[in-house]
């Protein structure tokens, strides 16, 4: 009886754990996106690129407004719906919770496969490489190569842009804004950002070639266009 017991509880413990890593990567398995191999590796601090990188960083600061402060502040909220702005007024989570639900597994599997590349590269946040930066956002504790947010914003506008083909240069411009926001932040430097983008591309192609994936993306797409007074399928180029 013992013996049947422990073997009940191993057997639950396997598939609670397959579960939770089921969970945890809902479209992608992390180790089809190498971006360690994928990307060049930072500049180096000292490196002429690597003081234009961080001059970069001081300019945006100097630079800044109070507008300017309050949308970085905003969008250091990961959401499909900070593109609102310029996906029109029916993009809300009340009539997409199909493409609210779709676009949170993204983040996710986002955040596994560059996590990483963060640990391999290990380059320091703009503020922890220089005490003359002074970020507008709570200190974090993951390195800043290549950014998450610049990541999940070309990633989500690759896939809106998709959905919703009559608003490409609008979604590619605010998710341009989005991933200068974290300049202007102080908490990335700009190459931080274009790795993003070139980590977005890659996540989203390898994205494509999923069954699942490509379902569930119909599924919202058909949503987004429904909440949006679209046509329900996109037009063809």
């Amino acid at each position: 009886m013992a013996r049947t017991i422990t073997a009940l509880v191993a057997i639950a413990i396997v598939v609670g754990a397959t579960a939770a890593s089921a969970r945890a990567q809902y479209y992608l398995n992390p180790a089809q996106v190498d971006l360690v191999k994928i990307l060049a590796p930072p500049p180096i601090a000292n490196s002429p690129q690597g003081k234009a990188d961080l001059q970069a960083v001081l300019d945006a600061q100097r630079d800044r407004t109070p507008a300017a402060v309050a949308s970085a502040r905003a969008d250091a909220y990961l959401s499909v719906f900070r593109f609102a702005d310029v996906m029109g007024p029916g993009f809300t989570p009340e009539n997409l919770p199909f493409t609210k639900q779709f676009f949170a597994r993204l983040v996710v599997d986002d955040e596994r496969a560059i996590d990483p590349a963060k640990d391999h590269f290990g380059r320091l946040r703009p503020y922890a490489a220089d005490p003359e930066v002074k970020p507008i956002l709570h200190p974090l504790k993951s390195d800043s190569y290549p950014s998450g947010h610049a990541t999940f914003a070309y990633a989500t506008a690759i896939l809106l842009a998709q959905m919703v083909p009559e608003k490409a240069e609008a979604i590619f411009a605010r998710a341009d804004r989005f991933a200068e926001n974290r300049v202007i932040a102080g908490v990335h430097y700009p190459t931080d950002i274009e790795a993003g983008w070139i980590s977005a591309s890659v996540i989203d192609n390898v994205l494509f070639h999923e069954p699942r994936f490509e379902t569930d993306q119909a599924r919202a797409t058909a949503e987004v266009r429904h909440a949006l007074g679209l046509s329900p399928t996109p037009p063809l180029d």
